[in-house]
């Protein structure tokens, strides 16, 4: 099985979601529907997982003291000024969190081989695709796609 870090299987989940099984002229096989499926559900349980691991982070790591400044309408200065440090910390171990999270280990032990990746470039040849805000040509993607699934 191979290993990786959070961060990877992240990425993987990210390009793998924007894979076309059809264009409307050609599609993938059903067996290769099938495994990229699989692995969209799999790397998206991945997700889902990290996605509830930063939201108990995150009310984890909010104080009483926190909570009570923020939910007041009219702070003064000085209550300005502590809430504001009281979210710096915050961010600052949450922003640790991610670190460390990001770099944990999980198991992920899905690739295409080159005769899929064949396919799923039949498929995909016209596919330009916005990948977390980052606009790429099918060209780039595709690449990408070869990178982390079947090199």
């Amino acid at each position: 099985m191979e290993k990786m870090t959070m961060n990877e299987g992240l990425m993987k989940q990210a390009f793998i979601a924007k894979i076309l099984l059809t264009n409307g002229k050609e599609e993938l096989t059903k067996e290769l529907k099938a495994k990229v499926m699989g692995m969209r559900i799999a790397l998206s349980k991945i997700r889902r997982q990290f996605d509830e691991d930063c939201q108990e982070a995150i009310k984890g790591l909010r104080t009483p003291r926190f909570e009570l400044l923020v939910s007041k309408e009219e702070k003064t200065p000085e209550e300005d000024t502590e809430l504001e440090t009281l979210s710096n910390k915050i961010n600052d171990e949450y922003n640790t969190f991610l670190a460390e999270k990001g770099i944990e280990e999980i198991s992920f032990n899905k690739n295409f081989t080159e005769d899929e990746y064949y396919q799923i470039v039949e498929v995909n040849a016209s596919n330009n695709v916005d990948i977390n805000g980052n606009k790429l040509s099918a060209e780039d993607f595709l690449e990408i796609i070869y990178s982390l699934f079947v090199a």
